[in-house]
Order: C-alpha cells, then sequence, then structure tokens
C-alpha cells in the first residue's frame, strides 16, 4: 500500500476540502485510489450521480446518509425518500441519477478512484470566479444562485428528466460566470449601453461557455453558450430559432429575464412583480419557449416562485 500505520482524523480535522456554494467535501483519507470524503449539501441544492466515463468504468460510489433527509428522483419522476442511516451505491450506471435534499445535509462519500481533486480544482475556479464577479458587480450578486433555483422548480415542474434536471443545475449557476471579463465600466454604466458596449456584453455567453469547459464530469458548454438564444430567433450569439435551441436554456431563458427584471440594475430599478409576469406572457411563443411559460404560471399560482 501507498500508505500504511494509523492514521487518525480528529473532529474537525480532514486532509482536503473545497467548497461548492451550498456544498462541502471534505477528504478523510485516501490510499490505493481510494478516497473517504463527508459531503454536506444545503437543503433544496439537487445534485447528480452521473455515470462514469470510459476509464472510470470499474469505479464505485457509495454514499451513507449521516445527518437529514434526502429524496431520489426517479426516471418517472416518483419521489424515494431516505433519512439517517440509509445507504446506496452507483456501478456503471448508465443515466444520470437526481438527488434533493429535503433539509440540510451530510453524507459519508466513498469512491474507489480518485476524483476528489478532479471535482475540486475545476469547479473551485468557477466558484471563485462567481464570487469575484459579485465584488466586480453588485447588481449580479446571488443573481446566478436565484436563477439555480427557479430553473430546477421549471424543469422539475415540467416532467423533464432527471439528465435535463441536473444540467440545468449546474448550468443555472454558471451561465453569467464569462462577465468578469466584461470591463467594470461597462457592468456599472448608469446609462443606455451604446452598440460597441453591447457587443462586449454579448460576448460573455461564450465566455462563459468556454470557462465550464473545465469540468470535467459534464459538459454544460451548449447550453451556457445559448441562454440568451430566443424563441423567434432574435438571440445571441446564433440567432438559433425554436426547438433548436436546447431545453435546458430555454428554461434558463426564463428564469434569467424573470430575475434580472426583479432585481435593482445600474440603469434602472427593479420592475414591479405584476408586470415582469405580464411581459413574460406576452412574449411566450417568441422570444420563450410556450411549455416554459406555462410551467412559470403554474408555479405562480402555486407561490413556488
Amino acid at each position: 500500500m501507498k500508505n500504511s500505520g494509523l492514521f487518525i482524523v480528529e473532529s474537525g480535522s480532514y486532509k482536503d476540502k473545497f467548497t461548492l456554494s451550498s456544498n462541502e467535501l471534505k477528504l478523510l483519507a485516501s490510499a490505493d485510489g481510494v478516497e473517504i470524503m463527508t459531503q454536506t449539501i444545503s437543503e433544496g441544492v439537487i445534485f447528480d450521480v452521473a455515470p462514469s466515463s470510459d476509464d472510470e468504468s470499474s469505479m464505485m460510489e457509495f454514499f451513507y446518509l449521516l445527518e437529514g433527509e434526502i429524496e431520489y428522483i426517479r426516471s418517472d419522476n416518483e419521489r424515494v425518500e431516505m433519512n439517517v442511516g440509509d445507504c446506496f451505491y452507483a456501478h456503471n450506471l448508465n443515466e444520470c441519477c437526481v438527488f434533493n435534499p429535503i433539509t440540510d445535509i451530510k453524507i459519508l462519500y466513498v469512491a474507489t478512484q480518485p476524483i476528489f481533486h478532479e471535482l475540486g480544482e475545476s469547479m473551485r475556479e468557477l466558484h471563485k470566479l462567481n464570487y469575484e464577479l459579485q465584488f466586480k458587480d453588485q447588481y449580479t450578486q446571488g443573481h446566478s444562485e436565484r436563477v439555480r433555483e427557479l430553473s430546477l422548480n421549471l424543469a422539475v415542474e415540467m416532467g423533464l428528466n432527471r439528465d435535463v434536471i441536473a444540467n440545468v443545475a449546474l448550468a443555472g449557476l454558471f451561465h453569467d460566470v464569462g462577465k468578469i471579463e466584461i470591463p467594470s465600466r461597462i457592468l456599472k454604466k448608469s446609462s443606455r449601453l451604446d452598440d460597441e458596449e453591447y457587443e462586449i456584453v454579448k460576448r460573455h455567453s461564450m465566455t462563459s461557455s468556454e470557462l465550464v469547459k473545465n469540468i470535467n464530469y459534464m459538459d454544460i458548454s451548449h447550453i451556457v453558450a445559448q441562454h440568451h438564444e430566443r424563441f423567434d430567433g432574435s438571440g445571441y450569439p446564433t440567432g438559433m430559432v425554436g426547438k433548436n435551441i436546447c431545453m435546458e436554456s430555454r428554461i434558463i431563458a426564463v428564469a434569467d429575464t424573470y430575475d434580472a427584471m426583479m432585481t435593482d440594475r445600474p440603469y434602472r430599478s427593479k420592475i414591479e412583480k405584476v408586470k415582469v409576469i405580464t411581459e413574460i406572457n406576452e412574449l411566450s411563443g417568441t422570444k420563450y419557449d410556450p411549455k416554459v411559460v406555462d410551467a412559470f404560471n403554474r408555479l405562480l399560482i402555486r407561490d413556488k416562485l
């Protein structure tokens, strides 16, 4: 074995950790490719267990619920609830499995191949950029988290499969990360952007797309690239039309618009909720996918926004 002897992990001590917004992963021990970790995830932060790549086909992942309650979202959208002491493991998955924490949870996580730093490095850098963006542009503070939450609610309301739900969760969180490269004078400009400045802003969807390609286990770059495309072809960067735009991007488009209009911006105050809802509905079938807007309205009726 690479390591031998007795190793004691005292309370509050661990080998390494990284934080993913409302998700903290701690590496307790590793030897011969096996890693033992604890993971804490906040209530409602949906996460997934994805199929392994070809070079990870022999990997097994084991999860033991230490604290809290969690539900597994089956392929037919039925929910299976799990409590403290329950466990599950994954080996040779052929589809993404999605889980929703009903409360804040803590999981003991064992993987038979080293993945801690593979997951950590790419995600840590993206979260760092999102964090820096909030200081660069205070008006975006909390925006990505709110877009992720609403996008997830829309995807679940529409009864979409678990792969779409997992993609929406990640893409919603990092859809605007490319704005970090937009000059502050443009982000904070209190008057209307001129044509040249607007073209600079429009680049952020492709910049974000390039940045999320660093995530090793899931490709969401196309979703992020398309989140400003519009159903009638009036969006950017390529003017895609209708169902040529991926479903995840059509969902994020509605969530992004809703949150942006409901938030103070440098050039205007936030818009009244009733006016925001009216505009989104008036643009159903032109700017936005009618199916997404219908789900949006159902969430409104049940006060789920």
